[in-house]
């Protein structure tokens, strides 16, 4: 699935407020516990990982992509967030409470993916995933056969997770799970 990948050149795209016409500021701390320690795969620029970084105590910003570390490096990391360069299938971190995808699931390899989760969450650990849906009616998307429905994603994570939210948006979807 690692197909359609937003180059660090045009990472300052990434930066734009209006992101969080996808995802709100306030909607994505609702998932977060203080004291949390959470990835973020997929973390880009930092954008939304900045916003994690404020309630909770560790976030590793993910992404295989230095270009997009060095972007986030120039414009200033948190004091509590670790950059880590790898593909979420290769995540290499100890137990954690929460990982959060936004706009990167089309990109990482679901299944394999899925599977690492399971072992880096703790016992009670959570996933929230949002991403571009197939269902999308904006065509200012990544290509649709890399992506899935709200439905299509449910199913894949519903076989390691219990699924506590699953809803399409308008142009995207919102998926958070637990640990089964």
């Amino acid at each position: 699935m690692e197909g359609h990948i937003m180059d660090s050149e045009k990472a300052e795209k990434l930066e734009d407020e209006s992101r969080y016409k996808i995802l709100s500021r306030e909607e994505l701390l609702a998932y977060v516990d203080k004291g949390d320690t959470l990835a973020d795969i997929g973390s880009g620029t930092g954008f939304f990982t900045d916003d994690l970084a404020l309630k909770a105590d560790k976030v590793y910003a993910v992404d295989f992509q230095e270009g997009m570390h060095k972007f986030y490096r120039d414009k200033g990391v948190p004091e509590n967030v670790e950059l880590i360069n790898s593909k979420a299938s290769n995540l290499d971190i100890e137990s954690i409470d929460l990982i959060v995808s936004i706009l990167s699931l089309h990109e990482i390899d679901l299944d394999k993916s899925l599977k690492r989760f399971k072992q880096v969450l703790g016992t009670e650990g959570s996933l929230l995933f949002v991403d571009w849906s197939k269902n999308a009616v904006t065509d200012n998307i990544p290509p649709r056969e890399k992506m899935y429905t709200a439905e299509e994603a449910r199913k894949k994570i519903s076989n390691l997770f219990k699924v506590k939210k699953c809803e399409e948006r308008y142009d995207t979807f919102l998926i958070s799970a637990v640990r089964k």
